[in-house]
């Protein structure tokens, strides 16, 4: 929900910033500022284009970079127009962050708990992996592979492909689930 209050604030600033841009550099020969009737047109059509350069436009993370990197002067070229384009491309992204979390949340909300529950308790009653065909034999009213896409949502699940497949815990997720279980 924040993601859609915010990405129309966001997409109004973008508007401004290009809206004062244009007014700036569209002047006539006595530096008399551009048509704001122009200008405002152009600065309502950019929206569109927004969300189709959010969509081409790489995202990068620049302190990432500068980090693992070390120092680099070219990036410090590329600062202010990255800069630019992520006070633009912010309420697309804002948009793009708040559907996908609407969707995440309905992928929660229709995973079968009981069946994942079921799981997790038979995780965590063994101390190592479990292989899928002791999951079949101990649960055999479970449908393990409708509730193999649920099961890997769920952080701390590790997927053992070396034979026999199955799934394990990592310890910390064990020591999390055993403190929750002894409360």
């Amino acid at each position: 929900m924040l993601g859609l209050v915010l990405a129309p604030v966001a997409l109004i600033v973008a508007t401004i910033c290009v809206y004062w841009l244009l007014r700036l550099f569209t002047h006539d020969a006595s530096y008399n500022p551009g048509d704001p009737t122009l200008c405002l047109l152009i600065s309502l059509a950019v929206i569109p284009c927004l969300f189709i350069g959010n969509r081409l436009v790489p995202h990068r993370d620049l302190m990432e970079e500068q980090l693992s990197e070390g120092p680099d002067r070219s990036i410090r070229r590329q600062v202010v127009p990255l800069f630019f384009l992520w006070i633009l491309f912010t309420g697309p992204r804002l948009f793009d962050w708040a559907f996908r979390s609407f969707g995440e949340a309905r992928r929660w909300r229709g995973m079968d708990i009981h069946s994942c529950a079921a799981m997790l308790w038979l995780l965590i009653s063994k101390p190592g992996k479990v292989s899928f065909d002791d999951m079949r034999q101990q649960l055999d009213w479970l449908n393990l592979d409708a509730v193999l896409p649920d099961i890997t949502r769920i952080p701390g699940i590790v997927f053992l492909k070396t034979p026999p497949p199955g799934l394990s815990l990592t310890q910390d997720f064990r020591d999390q689930v055993r403190s929750e279980i002894t409360r």
